[in-house]
């Protein structure tokens, strides 16, 4: 099943690169080769990961409080 559809990415890729250890949907991503456009795959990417790695979800992949984040940026740039 298509998971990102900007980038045609499927859940079998998504749960491939979990399963080589990758925890987090940015490093997914970046595995793939494009990081998200939309942003509205993130949770269920996220929730793929999480169940790869046996972690219950606690909140949405695309949440994160505004200032917290000194890495890069997790949607492109348009």
């Amino acid at each position: 099943m298509y998971i990102c559809l900007c980038n045609g990415y499927r859940d079998a890729e998504i749960r491939e690169v979990a399963e080589s250890g990758v925890r987090c949907v940015r490093e997914v991503y970046l595995t793939l080769g494009n990081g998200p456009c939309c942003g509205t795959c993130l949770d269920c990417a996220q929730d793929i990961v999480d169940d790869v790695h046996g972690v219950a979800s606690a909140a949405p992949a695309a949440e994160e409080p505004a200032g917290q984040d000194d890495e890069a940026p997790l949607m492109a740039a348009e």
